[in-house]
Formats: C-alpha cells, sequence, structure tokens
C-alpha cells in the first residue's frame, strides 16, 4: 500500500508513449490519438525501434536511451514480450511510473515458466517504477485534459472517481456516465494489477478534494488486508460504491477454494466490503443510481419513505418494491392527515402512500409536500408523477423544486416515461433532486441510500461495554501448542470443551468414557436417564462435509435409563458408525445426563479460515432436518456486540430468535456474546484452523455448547482488520500523585470516558489542541477519535481508577495520523488539565515516539500555537525540531524517527519540507 510516485501518474507534465505507430490498429496510436484530442497540453515523444521522424506530429525516437527528458510518465504498448524488459530500462532510467496496455500476459509466459505479468512485477519492484497494469484500458483525467486510453469516447470532467478492473466494463461505464450526465476526476483499470492496486489508488483517491465519490468494478482482491485498511479511511469521508463481478463459481475468473464451512466466496466478500464501509450493488444501473441518492441527498434522519403519486398504481408499485427490500412506510401524523384532507376527496385512504388523484395540479403537488416537510416523522419523500392530459409534466415538477427548497426532506423523484418527461428529469437535475424512471428504480436507490448509512454507522458505532470473562487463556496455548507438538490436526471433544470454557462459553456438562463398561459405571453413580454420543477422529473436526448416505448417520442416542439399554445403544452407536465412517478411528463415547434444562432455537456458530482473507466468524442455523449452510453469514474478526449482533440480524434464526424465543433480548445477547468470545479465540490462538458449535442452545444461564470441535494449523492466520495490540498495554505510576494509569491503545467502548474527558478540559486547552474554541463534542465527534484502524492510526490514552471506584476515566491522550507511505506521522497530545506537572505528556509522548519508530516511520510532525509554551517546552525537551511557519501562524514541529534509505522516500520528505 503506496501512495508513491502516483503524482506522476495522475499529473503528468511529461509522457512518452513507447510502441506507437500511425497504423489504424495500432494500440500506442489509438491512445496517441485519444491524448491529442483530448488537447493533454504537456509534452509528449513516441519511442519506436523504426525511429520514425514522428507519428501524428509528435516527435519520435527509437530508443528510450535517446530520449533527451525524462517523461514523468510512460505508455507501454509494445508486444508482450519485450515489456519486461522495457520496464526494466525506463526504470533505470528515472521514469516514475508507467501503463503498461499490452494485454494477453497473463497467458504468455517467460522462460522460467512464469506468466510475463509477473517479470513486469520484478522488474518494476528492481528499478522502483510503479506500474498500472498490465492490460488496462489505461487513465483519464478529464480536468487535465489526459485521456491515455484506447476507449471509443472520453469522460467529462466531475468529482467521481472509477477504478474498474475490465476494460470492456469501463467502456460501458464511460457511455452509461455520458447519458446521464455523470463527470469523473479519474478514470482508470487495474488490469492485471501488478504493481499498482486498488488500496494505492483508494488512498491517493481519499486524499484528493477533486474526488467526491469512488466507485469501484472489482472482479478479486488480492490483498485483502491492504484493501480493508485503505477503503475503511476512504468510506469515512466519502461514498465508497462497488460492483464485484464473480458471483458464483461459473463466473468466477480466479477461481476461490472456499473455506470449511462455506458454499460461496461471495458471502465472504459481502461481509468484508461492509466491514470496510463500501457500499456494494448488483450492477451498474444500481451503482449510478445509488450514486445518485448518495451525492444529492442529505443523510438520512429516518429510514421511512413518504410516497406521493397521482395515482393509486405507482404508489402500489412502489410500497411493493419498499416491503420487498425491507424498507418502512413513514407513518403520517394526525395532523398531517387533518391538512390532507382539506386538499384532497373525503374519500382519499388517508395513509401513505398519498394518492393526489389523476389530474393532481401543480399547486396541489406543491402543497402536498409542504405539509410533509412539517410533519416531524416525515424525513423522505418519493414524490411520483405519470404523463396525463389535463396537466403539464415540466409546471409540476417546478411546483416540486419549488417546494423543496428550504425544507429539511430528502426528496427523490420519479416522472413516469420517457419521451414526455425529460424536460422534467433535466428540470430535476439541475436542482440537484435524484430523478427516477420508475418506481422500481426509485425505491431501489433509496433503499442503497439506507444501505450505506447503516454500514457507515458500523464503521462509527460505539459498542456496548462487554465484559471480558475469559479465563486462562495460557492454558488454553499450551493445550494448543502440545496438540500441534504430538502432530495432531485437531482436538479431542474434551479439549474442544475445555478451550471454549477458558473462553466464557459455557458447554454442557460431558463425561467422556473408553468403553461401554466405563459408561455403564458412571451410570451406576447416580443412576439417572443418560444421552450418549459416539466419538470418532472425524466428529472432531469441525464442518464435517457429509456424504447424502452419511446424513442418515444417528450418532447420539437420548433419556437411556437402564444397563440393557445402554448397553443396547452403544452396540447400535458402534454399528452405526462402523458404518457410514468405516476410515474414523475410534474414541469413545460421551455421557450426558438428559435432563439438563436446555432447548429452544438451535445455532451453528464457529470459526473457519479463508486463505486469502484469513479468518472468518460464521453463525446460522443447525439441526439435521435443514440445509445449515443456506443461513450461514460470515463476518470479520475482530467483533464487538455491535457487530456481533449485525452479524446475527443477517441470519434467519435470528427472526425466529425475536419471534419464538420466551426470552428474546437475553437470548440475543447471549449468542452476541457468544460470538466475540470466538472471534478473541482466533485472535489469541491464531493456529486454530476452524471452530465449530453445533448446536448451541440456551438455558437459563444463557448460551450453551452442546457439541464443539476444532482444528488447528502449524500455520497461523492473522485477521484481516488489525485486533486490539494488548502488547502495547503499559502501567506507570505518576510521580507526585502516586497515581497507577495504564497507557494503552485506544478502544470504541472508551467514547463515554473519551467524551467527559474532553468536555471536562478548560477552553484555553480545547483551543491549544483544536485550534479553536469548542464547548461540546457530539457522540459522533468522539465516535470517531476512537473508532480507529490501528493499520493507519494509533491514539494512546491514559486511564485511571475513578476516586470512587466506579469505572475509569481518562486523563490524556496522543494521537498519530500516519501516511499510506509510512514516511510521516502527525501527531495531537492532550493532557487533563489536573494532571499538569505529572510528567503524563512526557510519557505519553515518549510511548508515541517509540511506537512510531519501530513502525519505521521516518518522522512525527505537528502543528503548535505559538503561545502553548507548556506544548513547546514539552517538543523541545523531547528533540523536536521547531521552526515558525509565517504563512500559518504557527510552530511547525518534526522529530526525526529513522534515516530514509530509498530516493523516493528522501525526495518525497524533501518536497514536504523536510
Amino acid at each position: 500500500m503506496s501512495t508513491r510516485y502516483l503524482e506522476s501518474l495522475f499529473n503528468p507534465e511529461s509522457i512518452a508513449v513507447i510502441g506507437a505507430s500511425e497504423r489504424s490498429d495500432n494500440l500506442g496510436g489509438m491512445v496517441l490519438r485519444n491524448m491529442l484530442g483530448g488537447g493533454f497540453p504537456g509534452r509528449m515523444v513516441v519511442v519506436n525501434q523504426n525511429d520514425y521522424d514522428n507519428v501524428h506530429g509528435v516527435p519520435c525516437v527509437a530508443k528510450v536511451s535517446q530520449l533527451d527528458f525524462t517523461p514523468d510518465l510512460a505508455i507501454v504498448c509494445t508486444p508482450p514480450n519485450t515489456v519486461p524488459k522495457m520496464i526494466r530500462k525506463l526504470g533505470e532510467s528515472g521514469v516514475r511510473t508507467a501503463i503498461v496496455m499490452t494485454g494477453g500476459m497473463s497467458r504468455t509466459h517467460s522462460k522460467t515458466g512464469q506468466p510475463l505479468m509477473y517479470s513486469v512485477r520484478d522488474a518494476a519492484r528492481e528499478t522502483g517504477i510503479r506500474v498500472l497494469g498490465p492490460n488496462t484500458i489505461g487513465l483519464m483525467v478529464p480536468a487535465r485534459h489526459l485521456n491515455a486510453t484506447y476507449a471509443h469516447m472520453g469522460a467529462i470532467p466531475g468529482r467521481v472517481a472509477f477504478i474498474g478492473q475490465s476494460g470492456t466494463i469501463a467502456s460501458s461505464v464511460l457511455d452509461w456516465a455520458f447519458a446521464r450526465g455523470v463527470g469523473f476526476s479519474y478514470f482508470l483499470t487495474l488490469g492485471d494489477g501488478m504493481d499498482i492496486d486498488h488500496d494505492d489508488l483508494i488512498d491517493y483517491l481519499a486524499q484528493d478534494s477533486q474526488t467526491r465519490a469512488i466507485l469501484l468494478h472489482i472482479e478479486s482482491i488480492p490483498n485483502p488486508s491492504r484493501f480493508m485498511s485503505a477503503v475503511r479511511v476512504a468510506s469515512r469521508t466519502k461514498p465508497v460504491i462497488a460492483v464485484k463481478s464473480g458471483r458464483v463459481p461459473e463466473s468466477e475468473w480466479i477461481p476461490h477454494d472456499l473455506p470449511a464451512g462455506v458454499c460461496h466466496s461471495d458471502p465472504i466478500y459481502d461481509a468484508m466490503l461492509q466491514r470496510g464501509g463500501v457500499l456494494r450493488v448488483d450492477g451498474l444501473g444500481q451503482m449510478f443510481d445509488a450514486l445518485e441518492t448518495l451525492t444529492r441527498m442529505r443523510p438520512l434522519r429516518r429510514e421511512s419513505l413518504a410516497i406521493i403519486a397521482n395515482g393509486v398504481g405507482p404508489g402500489v408499485l412502489a410500497v411493493d418494491r419498499l416491503s420487498h427490500l425491507g424498507g418502512e412506510l413513514a407513518e403520517l401524523s394526525d395532523t398531517t392527515i387533518e391538512e390532507l384532507g382539506k386538499l384532497l376527496p373525503p374519500y382519499w385512504t388517508r395513509k401513505n402512500p398519498i394518492d393526489l388523484n389523476y389530474d393532481a395540479s401543480p399547486e396541489l403537488y406543491g402543497k402536498a409536500v409542504k405539509i410533509l416537510a412539517k410533519d416531524p416523522n416525515i424525513a423522505n419523500v418519493l414524490v411520483m408523477y405519470a404523463p396525463t392530459l389535463v396537466q403539464d409534466s415540466l409546471q409540476i415538477a417546478d411546483a416540486v423544486v419549488q417546494a423543496s427548497k428550504g425544507t429539511r426532506l430528502n426528496i427523490l423523484t420519479c416522472w413516469l416515461g420517457q419521451s414526455t418527461v425529460m424536460d422534467s428529469r433535466e428540470e430535476f437535475y439541475r436542482a440537484g433532486l435524484p430523478s427516477f424512471f420508475n418506481p422500481e428504480k426509485a425505491v431501489n436507490a433509496f433503499m442503497q441510500h439506507v444501505k450505506h448509512q447503516r454500514v457507515q454507522r458500523l464503521l462509527s458505532e460505539t459498542p456496548e461495554s462487554f465484559t471480558d470473562h475469559f479465563a486462562d487463556r495460557a492454558n488454553t496455548r499450551s493445550l494448543v501448542a502440545k496438540a500441534l507438538r504430538d502432530g495432531r490436526k485437531h482436538l479431542s471433544s474434551r479439549e474442544a470443551r475445555q478451550v471454549i470454557r477458558d473462553y466464557g462459553i459455557n458447554a454442557i456438562e460431558t463425561v467422556y468414557c473408553d468403553d461401554v463398561e466405563e459408561v455403564l459405571e458412571m451410570f451406576a453413580v447416580e443412576r439417572r436417564p443418560i444421552d450418549l454420543t459416539i466419538v470418532h477422529e472425524q466428529v472432531c473436526y469441525p464442518f464435517l462435509e457429509l456424504t447424502p448416505t452419511q446424513r442418515r448417520y444417528k450418532g447420539t442416542i437420548k433419556n437411556l435409563n437402564s444397563e440393557q439399554a445402554i448397553i443396547d445403544g452403544c452396540r447400535f452407536l458402534v454399528d452405526e458408525y462402523k458404518k457410514h465412517f468405516p476410515d474414523s478411528g475410534f474414541l469413545g463415547f460421551g455421557m450426558q445426563h438428559s435432563y439438563q434444562h436446555i432447548g429452544g432455537i438451535e445455532f451453528s456458530v464457529g470459526i473457519t479460515r479463508d486463505e486469502v482473507f484469513g479468518p472468518l466468524v460464521v453463525c446460522g442455523a443447525a439441526g439435521a432436518q435443514i440445509n445449515i449452510t443456506t443461513d450461514r453469514q460470515i463476518a470479520l474478526p475482530p467483533l464487538n456486540m455491535v457487530l456481533a449482533r449485525e452479524l446475527l440480524r443477517r441470519t434467519y434464526m435470528y427472526k425466529l430468535l425475536k419471534e419464538h424465543s420466551l426470552r428474546p433480548q437475553e437470548d440475543i445477547r447471549a449468542v452476541s456474546e457468544t460470538l466475540v468470545k470466538l472471534s478473541q479465540i482466533v485472535i489469541d490462538i491464531p493456529e486454530i484452523r476452524g471452530l465449530e458449535i453445533s448446536p448451541l442452545l440456551f438455558n437459563d444461564q444463557g448460551a450453551i455448547a452442546v457439541s464443539i470441535a476444532v482444528d488447528l494449523d502449524e500455520k497461523p492466520s492473522r485477521p484481516i482488520i488489525q485486533a486490539y495490540p494488548r502488547e502495547l498495554e503499559e502501567w506507570i505510576v505518576l510521580p507526585k500523585s502516586g497515581k497507577r494509569v495504564i497507557i494503552r491503545p485506544v478502544l470504541a467502548q472508551d467514547e463515554p470516558a473519551h467524551r467527559a474527558f474532553h468536555e471536562y478540559q478548560s477552553p484555553e486547552s480545547i483551543r491549544y489542541r483544536f485550534f479553536q474554541y469548542r464547548k461540546h463534542f457530539s457522540r459522533e465527534d468522539v465516535a470517531q477519535m476512537v473508532q480507529i484502524d490501528y493499520d493507519r492510526e494509533m491514539v494512546f490514552i491514559a486511564n485511571a481508577k475513578k476516586e470512587d471506584g466506579d469505572g475509569e476515566e481518562t486523563l490524556g491522550t496522543v494521537r498519530v495520523w500516519t501516511d499510506a507511505d509510512n514516511l510521516r506521522s502527525e501527531f495531537a497530545v492532550m493532557v487533563d488539565d489536573r494532571m499538569k506537572g505529572e510528567g503524563l505528556g512526557v510519557a505519553l509522548m515518549q510511548k508515541m515516539i517509540e511506537y512510531c519508530r519501530s513502525r519505521g516511520t521516518m518522522e512525527m510532525v505537528g502543528d503548535v500555537l505559538p503561545e502553548n509554551r507548556p506544548m513547546l517546552q514539552l517538543a523541545e525537551q523531547l528533540g523536536f525540531d521547531i521552526r515558525f511557519n509565517p504563512v500559518e501562524e504557527v510552530m511547525d514541529l518534526r522529530l526525526v524517527l529513522n534515516e530514509p534509505e530509498k530516493d523516493w522516500q528522501k525526495e518525497r520528505l524533501k518536497k514536504r519540507g523536510g
């Protein structure tokens, strides 16, 4: 993940086109004609071994070595076998970026047998040049008059960036966007993506002030961790909308090896994009519909929708679609119904959707919108109109536009038809109101806005506090380590139960017996009815895939209450086991008392591992009578209670739990807690490959596991989202007060204490920290401070117990924002006014300096108001270079942490004032 040299790609002053000629079918010639047609103002040169004087009027040389200047960007359009050598030459000559348009390099092999595209990657890495492609359509920057593509048409300037993978899809997007009047800030495809990838580009676009939204067409994500880190940063500041193609195995370009317990890869991408704050849509049409609502509508105050139409039919279609998508109709207040009743016939329905009748006039439309604007229950209105003989569609459109001005309503419009309503749609476009041709598309677009806002809430939601019930983790680690040393790939049923108990997950009491005689001995102790399960090697592996015959296997017999019944039961279970699992080693019997106050709805929860996306947490239905994989939902660890509830909410079993559980809220919490604990298990013990609890039932103590299976892998796997780095916690004692303080990374649940910390400080301290006076910090403000991506940001807080012993309070905080290339971290620090003179600021800063230095960050910088003498003294004590910035009228602070080793690092730091 790096934005190194991307400025040269997006804003080149000079370009060399390698391999262009005047042949009509020559790829480089097509690109050159598009650049000339677009009016690129920079310097251009062609490199062609035929040594033409010029190509289409652009000067030409035979070799790269003959160039009398070093271009910022090279566009390579030569045959596949020449490209790796050409990239090496360009890199060695100092060219910073290259676009390789040559295709077929994934299917053309080098002498070593690997596809040539990997030789391009290797040449780029060795020489430091950045490469877009191979097999890319190229790049457009309309505002710079740069059309370095072979596309059939150019893009109009705008504020939307498009990153695709397929050139043919990109061409259709251009057509589509032009017809809708959508302009682009940047337009490009990755092609094979051997160097520059999604995450590099998203990092660049997240910081680009000319880009208001990012559109992604994704076929695959080769580095999910880097992608997730980049997209979580970008989606906090601008909408990111994605189409993921290859949703089923038959359409996947690169087949995905599925993890155990998962039957399709698409839900994994779904979980990833949702966790990254990305709005996923089902196609290009939905992409632009969603773009229209997200960029033209305000944030939603409510998720319900009011509907106005000049007839019953359009309203019914809209309601049907809204219901199908899980949307909600707004409820009209009594005052609204009364006011509308004065305008409408006495036989109107007095409910939403509102039928204004066939002959509804512009005045009636305008008055209806204004009435709804006064209703506190109404935040979003879909206004529809079907063409009639008695009214003019443009006049009605104008009335809606005028009525919408000055209201808090989100208004989207649907003028049905096409030929007679185009002028009205143009009117809406000019007024900034989204408009659609039919009710289904309008409702789809509205629900995309709802979905995006929900996804955004997951990025900034403050989780409720979750008590750490976990017991002896060291015991579990040693248990797993011993099993691996013994060469085992799974834990025994007894060991698997020990793992989940160590993490606070209750399991039904089970006694393991080696044979029938031992079962009889244990039964004789209390002589209570028992349930008996046969244990063999294969059932110790989670997410066991059964053949149709094995699905009829009966591995448990319940309510055995005599010695003979137990003997007969054991014999039956052994026969069943030998019949269905003849190659699986016998391990004994598991004995449970039949009456243990458990039952209810059966869940299957667990952990599985994907080779690309790492550990996954799964949740869904359990039971022999259903296809459990159809309800299995996926989430990425780490989880907190909010994210766990969201995972549970997506399952069908959640609906059953709400409707049929005797204690729905308690059981929902119990399942959510279990999911959080499973997430923690895989973070603490990354050698656990899979863990399945099936079924998970309920008793009066909460959730309880019945059957547990755990398998292992010597190679650990880490989540693609960095978990809370517990190893960075440190305790100190303040010298004056003797107060014991923990300095640790911030957690989302620190939001209440963090908010109180900021609101208790003096106005002057707030101004020193934020460069302005602030009296109030909203929940959203503070949530953004504590919901951080540990890959990109770090916040250390100093917490201590409150004097009354009721919880913790925050006494100080230091944070850094690090750029994508890990060159520079910008810091901000603040200490409670009561702690002045305790050395807490020094402790926090030293902690952060050591952290950034260990990550390889080159330097730490900050801005301080000239009158903030305490901070300037602290900076001087820590060795910062301090200079006055006359332009910003602040003191610039800079501390070198590591020396740059590469030329591009030195150049970038120098350019930034280093």
